[in-house]
């Protein structure tokens, strides 16, 4: 009996995954625990191995696409099989906007175009071919559009049937229904009295490729028709060339940008928040930390020399390391420190455990190792799941002063921005100092700004004489 993997959930906030490469192929054997494909999900790439042997009788879709948690990723069976009728009809769903993708720019009555190239593909069997090569994502495409997957040429490997096929076919039957319009000729001309432009479709969507303005293009087909050769000559060089700012293409956000864009926007919606600023002179910090590489013989990230310093403080100050949970105040029983680290794919924010219990050396080395998981999309979920408080080195890619946008389920957030050197009085004397700027953003409800100040004021003092941390 064929079985059925479901993409399983990978840390408590994740959704769904993209699909990011497939490691075999339908019709191949694979044994237990053999890893069958990566997924992005919203914080890191995962291999997920397969929990049944047998040979591969279809995938639950192909790179870019999303599955939600629950939907099947893959069925495993006996050699010529029958698929189970959950992976026969694919989970994906898709909006009608997608059956007329290929000709949204057609200038020739476009939205009567639209209803009659629908009415025109859902005279079409749905047949679901079921003999057909393909996966269950591209059969529940094709069936969706009337589109019968039988009837289309598969381009994949042994006539796979990929998505971009059955796209394909369905631009070409809308495209063919625009054309025949009996009251309508070809979209091949210039502008017309209402400012639409006339172009063939492969036309518009190599400009939508290319990220062209056809309004800014000069036509020299027929009737002043915009063609090919009009979009290469915008491209190569500034005859008839359209400004720049008019310019633009789009690209879905990856899933890492994604959650980012959620989480942003779930604190900037859930939680009051204010930001307070104190300067530091950095002198003690910054030779501190040299004295401490030094003696470590070992890269000392200034993070981890922070971190140190702040905990005895977040100590004293026990709300800062709290969040609030309905009308109630937790106050965290660990010291859980969030590291912020920038990397190629957005902002992540690993979780030093225990941080209160380790030496400045071995939060360096931690620091590192999941900085270095982060970039290279290594980390596990639970390394990136519920800090108590957080530090942003923002000084690291050359920001003086900023206000953080607090960490949901916290209350508070650190940034510490680049050293620069000001003039200051010593007991009458100019003296140029490194200075720098903490930024802590807080959570309104749990904190004013008597405790805000408090906070940090004390950190500032610890920053300054960093002896004070063993007091």
């Amino acid at each position: 009996m064929a079985e059925i993997f479901l993409l399983p959930k990978i840390g408590d906030a994740m959704v769904e995954a993209e699909i990011v490469e497939w490691y075999v192929a339908e019709g191949d054997q694979i044994e237990l625990d053999q890893l069958v494909c990566s997924v992005e999900t919203d914080k890191s790439v995962v291999e997920l191995s397969s929990p049944y042997r047998g040979t591969v009788l279809a995938l639950g879709g192909e790179p870019g696409d999303v599955v939600a948690v629950g939907e099947p990723i893959i069925a495993v069976g006996a050699a010529g099989e029958s698929l189970p009728a959950q992976m026969r009809a694919g989970t994906t769903e898709r909006t009608a906007a997608a059956v007329v993708e290929g000709v949204a720019g057609a200038s020739v009555a476009p939205e009567t175009a639209r209803q009659d190239a629908v009415a025109e593909v859902s005279t079409a069997g749905a047949a679901t071919g079921a003999s057909v090569i393909s996966s269950p994502l591209v059969r529940r495409l094709a069936a969706e559009n009337a589109v019968d997957i039988a009837s289309v040429s598969g381009s994949g490997t042994g006539g796979r049937v990929t998505r971009a096929d059955v796209l394909q076919a369905i631009e070409a039957r809308l495209t063919a229904v625009i054309a025949h319009r009996p009251d309508s000729t070809p979209d091949i001309g210039s502008s017309c009295a209402s400012g639409t432009v006339r172009a063939m479709p492969k036309v518009r969507k190599a400009a939508r490729d290319a990220g062209i303005d056809l309004a800014q293009v000069r036509g020299s087909g027929p009737d002043g028709a915009v063609t090919l050769a009009d979009l290469t000559a915008v491209a190569d060089g500034p005859s008839g060339a359209q400004p720049s700012a008019t310019r633009e293409h789009r690209e879905r956000l990856s899933a890492t940008r994604r959650s980012i864009a959620a989480h942003l926007t779930e604190s900037a919606r859930t939680i009051p928040q204010f930001t307070a600023m104190v300067d530091v002179d950095a002198s003690g910090l910054l030779a501190t930390r040299a004295a401490l590489r030094d003696r470590l013989e070992l890269p000392v990230p200034l993070d981890a020399v922070f971190i140190a310093l702040l905990i005895p403080v977040l100590r004293e100050h026990p709300v800062i390391n709290a969040r609030l949970d309905g009308d109630e105040a937790v106050y965290f029983g660990r010291y859980d420190i969030g590291v912020a680290v920038d990397t190629p794919n957005g902002l992540l924010v690993p979780v030093v455990r225990d941080a209160d219990l380790r030496s400045v050396a071995s939060l360096a080395q931690e620091i590192d190792r999941l900085a270095a998981a982060a970039r290279e999309r290594t980390i596990s979920p639970d390394e990136l799941a519920d800090p108590t408080c957080t530090v942003n080195n923002v000084g690291a890619v050359g920001i003086e002063a900023g206000t953080p946008m607090l960490p949901v389920r916290t209350s508070t957030i650190v940034a510490f921005g680049a050293a620069r050197a000001q003039v200051r009085l010593n007991n009458g004397n100019p003296v140029e100092v490194p200075v720098m700027t903490i930024s802590a953003t807080f959570d309104h409800r749990l904190i004013d700004g008597g405790m805000s100040g408090r906070f940090l004021s004390q950190l500032r003092e610890h920053l300054e004489v960093p002896a004070l941390g063993l007091l």
